[in-house]
């Protein structure tokens, strides 16, 4: 080995841009997930992270290789469909030509080409059979080797093993498991030593005794932009031209394990046992309690094309992500993670009410519990805050009477000797004149200066009260029976007596001239005395609303028991005025960072907009906040997802996938099952697809969220199934996935017996002739010389005559019927017997021809069976299929005679009801519906539930084509699907 003084000059940038530029985001921005053994890894321990450019994502560990597609987990170990040399994965690494390398426990070599190809090289006996601990790729297409205790070996690009075993006490038996090149071509070598380097020429060094690297473990890491690292110890140095400068010293978080740079330019430091640390210009960050890793090694870490950090420990795998949405929990100084009620004062400090208590913000920022009793075992439920014009807080609570604090932090308590009934307090509501209104369980009370005043007179409400609102001269109360709104002394009552109204008022939001109420039938507007309604017909995605609350960017959020909703100010009263039919609200739930996707409803204030333009909404788990003038950067759409294929299955049984866009060739009369993925990881959930099945389908099918189809009774023919992927508001992916398919013909289809049929038929066509013809000759003959005497032979002869040509009128009538059959099977579905896509289409196409000639116009309806997969996947595809029949059945028997039904797909139908109109597609739906409702024995025994969703549309004379026809139709379909399923609904 070669000494110290000549060790290879690095090249590289001054260091990352995390360490002078704009600080990285808050870790309070991040939101962690966490998968195991329970959900589809082979074995916690995550060894090694790598993602090849197709945007999959792989993971090293002791019991196989895992791929992740966003959804689910495929493992390769010794026993998958592609057999590996050994199970324990050592390491993972892509090259630039987009190839998977990955080592195993026995030394063995394996590679996943960019195409899907295995390749797999045994360890030669020179070579140790030991777990390879770190490859790395040099500029030639070198591989190199790191062997744990055995030092450094490589492979060419053709297979060839070379390995020299290191003299002894070389430092190179005592190597670690990392190694990096560095911008000069230098391999660095972790080792427990020190840090070593080969360079270009094979000779190994030490690092420069200048640097004054500590002893001890050190190993090499370097970032995407170049920057080079060494770690020695819990010290981490920046390496250039001029040598080692000290960048961290983490001397009581112990040993860093693992090291990756962000696109932020910070550090992510992972330890032996105190987590993962974040180093960057803010400085060195721990992430909070509620997200960090489960206690144990932080064994790898990497950042993904789309900027999450994953992380491999011994617990799992972990993943970081930025969200919107960040929470105070009882952890950050709450008492309960059960919010209530929050409030900011005058003095710009925040207030939470809580199940178990009160908490107030600080001037640090930090919350600390507010008691209001001198029981510490015991602390009111907070329903309801309020500040009145002299700064006192009013706070009301569930069974403990209300609270006024003073600005000298002391307190009056109101009970029954006050006048205040017993019950809880939902709402307090203080107006600028000075009065404070409480909502009791009994009515509205004043607070005077004696004994509280309940609110009396004429429509007065003595229930339950539960929202309050004091403007001006106006009181509205909410109740569980309406509205009251207190004017000049009258009150008026508003009920909504139609089926769909409102019952529970849950708050008031004055926007502008007009006054909102929050329901559990979505909004009411009250502009000037008249009512408008916005609920789910108008697309609110959940009846109860709990809060309504503009920001300052134009927008409201909208709270409710399943997310918080946001939508453009503009775009909700555009829908008020009866300007627009339908809303596309924003929905954010736990995939947005929400710890619970269920904010609280029935307490005052339940969010509200603070000072700084931040939102802050109670929910079940802590108090979110976010900042609406930061939507943008997390809405914004990411490039469409390119999409993968996945697994194939032929009547159930797997298919190997094809090579190098090789076509799948499948038997007619077979279905084959195609799943896909389009490999995002942000919300992969929310990923929509799209289908063409060219050479049947005449344009592109939308599947919603479906991420496999099934092609079922395909004629024969050449195809080709293309598939592209979004995210929800996004573009569509311009590169589809693209499977050719060939359906074989059966035997009797085949072209070429078809000709020898044809060509035997017409040599018995001549052959009949010709023996006819010879025995007529014949006949003829003898009836020459016996015409006498040979009457009835002739006779007889006739009738021969007359038999064989019924024969061969019957040979013809039978070939007859086997062509028709032929082409009826091409035509038919063989499963349900309904015609096919293709009759449909061609009956689909005959009707519109008939409306364009003047013919009255049709109907389509398509209906969609709900839920099917979970049949399938629940009860076996064999109930799966005896349940079609019977959807098939029911059709068949409800439907009239001139109507056309079909199956289109998997368990999609079609139904084309001439001469109907909507009104009436839609009541023929609803009797289908009915029909469905009252079989009781869908699958058989398994005595099933079967419903349906389905779409009607009308033709219009004029419609250039059938696919706009059946466009609509699905445009209904799938907002039947959206908005519950096991409904009909029409064209808008």
């Amino acid at each position: 080995m070669a000494g110290a003084d000549h060790p290879p000059l690095l090249h590289g940038r001054a260091g990352p841009a995390g360490l002078g530029g704009p600080p990285p985001p808050p870790l309070a921005n991040y939101v962690i997930d966490h998968w195991s053994t329970r959900d589809g890894l082979p074995q916690n321990s995550i060894r090694d992270i790598a993602q090849t450019p197709d945007g999959r994502l792989w993971f090293a560990t002791w019991e196989g290789l895992a791929s992740y597609d966003g959804m689910e987990f495929t493992v390769y170990d010794r026993g998958s469909r592609v057999p590996l040399l050994d199970n324990g994965i050592g390491t993972i690494v892509t090259d630039p030509a987009g190839d998977l390398w990955f080592s195993d426990s026995r030394g063995n070599i394996g590679r996943r080409d960019a195409n899907g190809a295995w390749s797999l090289w045994p360890h030669p006996a020179s070579a140790p059979s030991i777990i390879v601990q770190s490859l790395q790729i040099d500029p030639t297409g070198r591989l190199w080797l790191l062997y744990e205790g055995n030092g450094l070996g490589s492979m060419t690009a053709d297979g060839a093993f070379h390995y020299v075993r290191p003299p002894p006490k070389s430092p190179l038996l005592n190597v670690y498991r990392r190694m990096a090149f560095d911008s000069s071509g230098a391999l660095w070598l972790g080792t427990y030593d020190g840090v070593m380097v080969q360079d270009a020429h094979g000779q190994v060094h030490t690092a420069p005794a200048g640097w004054h690297l500590p002893r001890g473990l050190g190993w090499p890491y370097r970032g995407p932009d170049g920057t080079f690292w060494i770690v020695a110890g819990s010290r981490i140095f920046r390496i250039d031209a001029t040598g080692a400068t000290l960048q961290y010293d983490l001397h009581d978080t112990g040993r860093i394990t693992a090291l990756v740079q962000d696109r932020h330019g910070a550090l992510w430091a992972g330890t032996e046992d105190h987590g993962l640390l974040r180093l960057s210009s803010a400085g060195i960050e721990r992430l909070p309690d509620t997200m960090a890793p489960a206690s144990g090694r932080i064994l790898s870490l990497m950042e993904d094309s789309e900027g999450s950090l994953w992380i491999g420990s011994n617990g799992g795998l972990y993943r970081l992500r930025e969200a919107l949405f960040s929470t105070l929990t009882r952890q950050d100084g709450l008492p309960d993670n059960f919010a209530r009620s929050v409030l900011e004062d005058r003095d710009g400090r925040l207030w939470v009410g809580t199940d178990t208590g009160l908490s107030r913000e600080g001037p640090d920022g930090t919350m600390a519990i507010v008691p209001l009793t001198a029981e510490h075992d015991h602390q009111p439920a907070v329903l309801s805050l309020a500040e009145d014009r002299d700064g006192n807080l009013w706070i009301g609570t569930y069974s403990d009477g209300l609270y006024e604090r003073l600005p000298d932090n002391s307190y009056r308590h109101f009970g029954a000797a006050e006048g205040l009934p017993a019950g809880n307090i939902r709402a307090i509501s203080t107006s600028e004149n000075g009065a404070v209104w409480i909502g009791t369980q009994h009515g509205v009370f004043r607070v005077g200066d004696g004994p509280l005043r309940p609110l009396d007179g004429a429509g007065a409400p003595h229930g339950l009260i539960t929202a309050l609102r004091a403007q001006a001269d106006d009181l509205w109360i909410g109740t569980l029976d309406g509205v009251r709104h207190l004017h000049d002394a009258s009150i008026q009552t508003l009920r909504f007596t139609d089926p769909q109204g409102a019952h529970t008022i849950f708050g008031f939001t004055p926007l502008g001239r007009d006054m909102w109420f929050v329901t559990d039938r979505g909004l009411y507007r009250d502009r000037d005395g008249t009512l408008v309604h916005v609920a789910r017909e108008q697309g609110l995605p959940v009846d109860s609303i709990f809060a309504m609350l503009p920001d300052r960017q134009d927008h409201v959020w909208l709270t409710s028991n399943r997310g918080i909703m946001r939508l453009a100010r503009s775009d909700i009263e555009t829908v008020a005025d009866g300007r627009s039919q339908h809303l596309a609200p924003l929905h954010f739930d736990e995939a947005d960072g929400l710890l619970s996707s269920q904010a609280n409803g029935s307490a005052s204030p339940s969010a509200i907009l603070r000072q700084n333009g931040t939102i802050w909404i109670a929910t079940a788990i802590g108090v979110a906040h976010a900042d609406p003038a930061q939507v943008h950067v997390f809405v914004m759409r990411p490039p469409p997802p390119s999409v993968a294929l996945g697994l194939l299955d032929l009547d159930g049984n797997p298919l190997p996938p094809p090579a190098n866009g090789a076509a799948i060739h499948i038997p007619a009369g077979h279905g084959l099952t195609v799943r896909y993925a389009a490999l995002s990881y942000l919300l992969p959930d929310r990923i929509i697809y799209r289908t063409w099945l060219e050479g049947m389908d005449p344009s592109w099918t939308e599947q919603g969220n479906t991420r496999s189809l099934r092609l079922v009774g395909l004629p024969p023919g050449d195809y080709t199934l293309r598939v592209a992927a979004a995210h929800p508001g996004g573009a569509w992916s311009t590169h589809d996935m693209a499977l050719p398919i060939v359906v074989d013909p059966m035997w009797w289809q085949r072209r070429g017996i078809w000709i020898g049929a044809i060509a035997a038929f017409s040599v018995l066509l001549v052959g009949i002739y010709l023996g006819i013809a010879y025995s007529y000759r014949r006949q003829a003959r003898l009836l020459s010389h016996i015409i006498a005497e040979r009457t009835g032979e002739l006779t007889r002869t006739a009738e021969r005559l007359q038999a064989a040509d019924q024969e061969k009128t019957l040979l013809l009538e039978r070939l007859r019927q086997q062509a028709d059959v032929a082409t009826r099977q091409a035509r038919e579905d063989p499963l349900t017997g309904l015609p096919n896509r293709r009759a449909f289409n061609e009956q689909l196409a005959a009707a519109l021809e008939g409306v364009m000639a003047g013919q009255p116009d049709f109907c389509l309806a398509l209906i969609d069976a709900d839920h099917f997969k979970r049949i399938n996947d629940e009860h076996s595809h064999a109930a799966g299929d005896e349940v079609l029949q019977g959807i098939a059945d029911v059709l068949r028997a409800s439907t009239r005679t001139p109507d056309i039904v079909a199956r289109i797909g998997g368990e999609e139908f079609a139904l084309l009801m001439p001469e109907s109109t909507l009104e009436a597609g839609e009541a023929a739906c609803k009797r289908l519906r009915a029909a469905f409702h009252a079989k009781q024995d869908w699958g058989g025994t398994l005595a099933l539930r079967v419903t349906f969703s389905a779409g009607v549309a009308r033709s219009h004379r004029g419609e250039p084509s059938a696919a706009l026809l059946l466009q609509r139709a699905d445009t209904a379909l799938y907002r039947a699907k959206n908005t519950g399923r096991d409904r009909i609904c029409v064209e808008a």
